[in-house]
């Protein structure tokens, strides 16, 4: 069992008001990861998820119908954060 049980549980908040049909588009699972389908996405809409920190919003990434865009943002600049990728196939 971790020492911080609260990092495991989910931790996905909506933005929207309470009547958008998209509210619970995005899953909690119970082991802390959060996910949703691709088809969930409005036609001709974005989806864009930030990351928070205590200081300030770390970094974001958005897709759309055109592709996948992220950027790490100043709160994140700032904790010294950086991003890595790699092709798997």
């Amino acid at each position: 069992m971790s020492a911080y049980p609260h990092y495991n549980s989910p931790r996905n908040y909506c933005t929207m008001h309470a009547s958008d049909p998209h509210q619970h588009d995005v899953i909690n699972d119970a082991d802390g990861t959060c996910h949703f389908k691709l088809d969930t996405i409005p036609d001709k809409g974005v989806r864009t998820i930030t990351v928070h920190g205590r200081h300030g919003s770390l970094f974001s990434f958005s897709i759309g119908p055109h592709g996948v865009c992220y950027q790490m943002l100043d709160a994140g600049h700032d904790a010294g954060l950086f991003t890595l990728w790699d092709d798997e196939v």
